[in-house]
């Protein structure tokens, strides 16, 4: 197969890459957008929620921004929301916090949990090599510290590679002090040299195969580095953080599915994890391939189900987020 056909990338003359196929960008909705919540029980209708969104600056030097989104049905009944602090999946090559998919999750976590979902519009790849999506994710970290400091709960959240910029921002939040409830890794994307066998027999798969796997990651790290770089390989990366910096996150979801190309590598960091003592729920054996609750909605109902469970019994009762138009 042709990596960047699939894509629907190309390279520009002056090395810049040109996406040709992406989800449209949805525009932000500070009136609101309904967005249905299942019933918490059976016997229950599905209700409908206003959701609204707004669109701000982050760091005008990189030109990065958040997408803020926060439920109106909350503010009515006088609710104080946690945060998720929120970064897409594509790869770091591909998609932004307005694209429709990730669009749409934000607005389904924030409705669900409910919740302030702040969505990063990192920069991407390879206009941006990495590590320029870990130091936006700092720079998240560092807006969202005075909700900490205020007394909020605040969760870090990544979905594909969006995890493994969630995973740097939590460690830079330990290192800085900025206190979290939690950490919510969906699907996280690593790589390496050597195969995994969950990689080998991936040269095939329905939405990350091999060849296009392995281009996301040549235009993603630095140049001239290898899928061994700690930015991909988590051993290399462990190895670096060590066990004493792991010890200081806060309670980890860890989502996988049972057909994820990287899900070997995800089982060596839960391990980690484990071993540094941190308090870790791996729920690895999901239905389906990489990222389906991006096209199925049974496995977005159990996402955004899993993630809301998470979120709620480890936020406070008394918070200092506040819902309404996006008040952040």
């Amino acid at each position: 197969m042709d990596p960047y056909k699939y894509l629907k990338i190309r390279f520009n003359p002056d090395g810049s890459l040109a996406r040709y196929g992406e989800a449209p960008l949805l525009p932000a909705a500070p009136a609101g957008e309904p967005v249905e919540v299942a019933a918490e029980a059976e016997s229950e209708p599905a209700r409908r929620i206003v959701v609204h969104s707004n669109d701000a600056p982050l760091n005008d030097a990189t030109g990065t921004s958040l997408r803020l989104f926060v439920p109106s049905e909350a503010a009515a009944r006088g609710r104080r929301l946690p945060l998720i602090l929120y970064f897409h999946g594509g790869g770091y090559v591909l998609f932004r916090a307005a694209s429709e998919p990730f669009h749409n999750t934000c607005a389904a976590l924030a409705a669900a949990v409910p919740a302030a979902v702040a969505s990063v519009d990192y920069r991407l790849a390879p206009e941006h090599r990495l590590p320029a999506a870990f130091e936006d994710a700092a720079d998240a970290v560092r807006w969202a510290r005075p909700h900490a400091a205020a007394g909020a709960p605040v969760f870090i959240m990544g979905s594909h590679n969006g995890a493994s910029i969630a995973f740097r921002a939590a460690l830079a939040a330990a290192d800085e002090g900025v206190a979290l409830r939690g950490v919510i890794l969906n699907q996280p994307h690593h790589g390496g040299v050597r195969r995994t066998a969950a990689e080998a027999a991936s040269v095939d798969d329905r939405v990350l195969p091999l060849p296009a796997n392995d281009l996301l990651w040549e235009i993603a790290l630095p140049l001239g580095a290898d899928r061994d770089h700690e930015f991909c390989n988590p051993e290399a990366m462990l190895a670096t953080v060590g066990a004493a910096r792991l010890r200081k996150l806060p309670p980890c979801l860890v989502l996988g599915r049972r057909k994820d190309p990287p899900r070997d590598r995800t089982r060596t960091l839960v391990e980690a994890l484990q071993k540094a003592g941190v308090a870790v729920e791996a729920r690895l054996d999901g239905a389906g391939y990489h990222a389906m609750e991006l096209f199925k909605a049974n496995c977005a109902a159990e996402f955004t189900a899993q993630v809301a469970d998470f979120v709620r019994r480890h936020a406070a009762a008394g918070t200092s987020v506040v819902a309404g138009r996006c008040k952040l």
